[in-house]
């Protein structure tokens, strides 16, 4: 059995966390114990109230007593750790922590792994676990798992429905602010006015033309207003995260800077994402077309 027994980062961080360990358990037939989605819970929680996946949740919402049984989690698991007691018969500690861009993935279809999964009590930390194999073999399964609450899905559908009247394409922007300002030296945190640039740069591609396009503007900033042209409409309301993260899964393109969340996003509605690296590149035809992806 497997205990994450890390807290990374924020919402689409970790609904990729888990989801690596999820389908390699359903490959491997192996169970997880998450007890660090607490916050996040009520977000999905009519699917995963009825989940058919290996993974279970502790801790439905986020109160003090809980965060309390979190923090005697942590601390044990460092005072383990201080004492150089990685393993034991029973149980052991797997840390591979580091946000690293360049740093190697943990492949959790490691043999010695899978066989630890499945034999003892493995608690994991860290955020580099990946399972690139089975993400895509198993893609129903997290579809199915990661639905959004009634509610949530409403308000996406009517969004949408608004935002698609009268449009041929929606473009998703997703605008990532504040601690992207200093998560890698600030080097993929992007002013208003410099997305905006971009999506006028988008706006005007020949295989655009003649398609009445609205961008769609998601993001953790408050007070973003963007006028629209002649060429395109330009929708920037603050929504609540999930509704923003689904709505961008339903748009047919999606760009932003390198994040999980507009990533999850396109994993989910496999829609292209171009990823903005780089903001002084200019958008062309062959920009466009090479560096769209759909991340499955």
């Amino acid at each position: 059995m497997i205990i994450i027994a890390s807290r990374e980062g924020q919402l689409a961080n970790r609904i990729w966390h888990a989801s690596a360990f999820i389908v390699n358990a359903q490959e491997n037939n192996y169970r997880i114990i998450h007890p660090f989605f607490d916050e996040y819970y009520p977000f999905f929680s009519e699917s995963l109230n009825r989940n058919k996946s290996p993974i279970r949740f502790w801790g439905k919402r986020k109160s003090s007593a809980y965060s309390f049984l979190q923090t005697l989690l942590i601390f044990g698991i460092k005072i383990f750790l201080k004492l150089n007691i990685k393993k034991l018969p029973f149980f052991e500690i797997i840390r591979y922590e580091g946000y690293d861009q360049e740093m190697k993935p943990f492949d959790l279809n490691d043999e010695n792994f899978i066989n630890k999964a499945k034999s003892k009590l493995v608690l994991v930390c860290g955020w580099l676990f990946r399972d690139t194999v089975n993400q895509e073999k198993h893609k129903q399964l997290l579809l199915d798992t990661w639905v959004p609450d009634k509610q949530y899905q409403e308000g996406v559908e009517s969004d949408f429905k608004k935002y698609k009247n009268e449009h041929d394409l929606l473009i998703g922007v997703h605008i990532r602010g504040g601690d992207y300002k200093k998560f890698e030296k600030g080097k993929w945190y992007y002013t208003p006015e410099e997305y905006y640039k971009k999506m006028q740069e988008v706006a005007a591609l020949e295989i655009f033309r003649n398609k009445r396009i609205a961008f769609v503007v998601c993001t953790n900033e408050k007070n973003i207003s963007m006028p629209g042209t002649e060429k395109f409409s330009v929708f920037s309301e603050e929504r609540h995260s999930i509704e923003d993260l689904y709505l961008l899964a339903k748009c047919d393109y999606i760009m932003g800077p390198p994040s999980t969340f507009s990533i999850w996003a396109s994993f989910y509605g496999a829609v292209p994402l171009l990823m903005i690296k780089d903001i002084s590149v200019n958008i062309n035809e062959f920009f466009f077309t090479t560096n769209a992806i759909v991340c499955n």
